[in-house]
């Protein structure tokens, strides 16, 4: 007896398979969802997530040209208390001093000046020698000392005004003494040195606010999901219910995802509120009337796009290290010591670059999580557009972004590191 063959029947998979896609989805999506409401009810959430970049950066970018504004015009129109042994001891260049604008001039003895330089009465204390008239008259140069206190501002400060007071009356004395002697003071000129700024308004602009933008970037963007990916983790071993929620009918791998997925969330949403809280500011106070009139910061669309995708995949790749760190903590106080030392890891070289002027980063650098970042975001505020540095700096942070949720689904599976006491 021959055995037949069963018929070939086709059988589609592509239905199932989708519906398995679905559920797995609809798994992640409700492990999302039930980690994101729990904590948008918590305060701490709200205040790093949302009221933080909304009214921090602004304040601090606009606060700090504003500031910067007051010092100079307050520096610029501050009277200047000056003092000499004896006023008669240079008649010329006191009746000079006295004809100056926001200037107050006395008489104190030598013995007692760096007292009242020290508690702040004075400014400044013009060593002027007796013989000061007569060397003048014979046209001798003259040695003024010009005592000042560096380590106080308005001594600082001051003694930078008197310093270019005492070289127009220089200048005005040189004019006078070569006009008695029929030359013209051109004669002594042979070049007559103008400053040219060849840096755009665009540059000029960057250059100021790219050394607090791509920090504030970096630092938003671990704040943003700190607090939510220390009690998703840690806090849920605190309150006993981590072990509950891995028991639930749903892989590790899609409870991490979930977990992960709303922390990404929460860093995400703080990246795009603190650059369109910053760009609302801007509009409102515009930078060129705080940092100059020829000053102005003026992105393209194409600039702020880049941007902001730029800090939302660093907003990623922070989000899966947080997590990775803080389901090793037992506690939610143990988790934030743990995130501390990371917080300083990812803050400190990107403050080493910017304390270092002029500072050019070359291609390797770009693939440096946090700081090619900071890198590229300098770059666009500069008006620098390098195809480049931001495929690099993509790149490195999706490439980064991916091994923190391997690791972190790793680490979700290993039971030792879950439930040890």
């Amino acid at each position: 007896m021959t055995r037949q063959k069963a018929p070939n029947v086709p059988v589609n998979l592509s239905n199932s398979q989708k519906r398995v896609r679905r559920n797995d989805m609809k798994e992640i999506y409700t492990v999302w969802k039930k980690e994101l409401l729990d904590n948008l009810r918590d305060r701490r959430t709200l205040l790093t997530a949302v009221l933080m970049p909304i009214v921090l950066m602004p304040v601090i970018l606009i606060g700090t040209f504003k500031l910067q504004e007051y010092t100079i015009k307050r520096a610029e129109e501050k009277v200047i208390t000056i003092a000499v042994d004896s006023k008669q001891s240079a008649p010329t260049l006191i009746s000079y001093l006295e004809s100056q604008d926001k200037l107050q001039l006395s008489e104190v003895p030598p013995d007692i000046f760096e007292s009242k330089i020290d508690d702040g009465s004075l400014n400044i204390y013009l060593g002027i020698p007796e013989t000061f008239e007569s060397d003048f008259s014979a046209e001798k140069p003259v040695e003024i000392k010009v005592y000042h206190k560096s380590s106080n501002v308005d001594s600082s400060s001051a003694s930078q005004r008197v310093m270019v007071m005492l070289q127009v009356f220089n200048q005005q004395s040189a004019a006078q003494r070569l006009g008695t002697k029929g030359i013209p003071p051109e004669a002594l000129m042979s070049i007559i040195p103008t400053p040219e700024d060849t840096a755009t308004t665009q540059e000029r602009g960057g250059f100021f606010i790219g050394f607090l933008l791509p920090m504030f970037l970096v630092i938003f963007a671990i704040t943003g999901g700190m607090y939510i990916a220390i009690d998703v983790s840690a806090g849920e071993k605190e309150r006993k219910t981590l072990e509950a929620l891995l028991f639930v009918p749903v892989s590790r791998f899609k409870l991490v995802m979930g977990k992960y997925l709303a922390v990404a969330t929460t860093s995400t949403v703080t990246i795009i509120l603190s650059l369109g809280s910053l760009y609302t500011a801007f509009k409102a106070f515009p930078p060129s009337g705080l940092l100059g009139d020829e000053v102005v910061i003026d992105l393209s669309i194409g600039a702020i796009g880049i941007m902001l995708l730029v800090g939302i995949i660093l907003a990623i790749m922070f989000a899966g290290m947080l997590l990775s760190v803080a389901i090793f903590a037992k506690s939610y106080k143990e988790a934030q010591n743990y995130i501390s030392p990371f917080y300083l890891v990812a803050i400190f070289p990107i403050a080493i670059v910017n304390s270092i002027p002029d500072f050019k980063p070359t291609e390797p650098l770009f693939i440096v999580p946090g700081v090619n970042a900071v890198f590229v975001v300098k770059e666009l505020l500069l008006g620098v557009f390098d195809v480049t540095h931001i495929l690099i700096t993509i790149g490195s942070l999706l490439f980064f972004a991916v091994t923190a949720i391997v690791i972190a689904t790793k680490i979700y599976s290993k039971e030792g590191i879950l439930f040890r006491d």
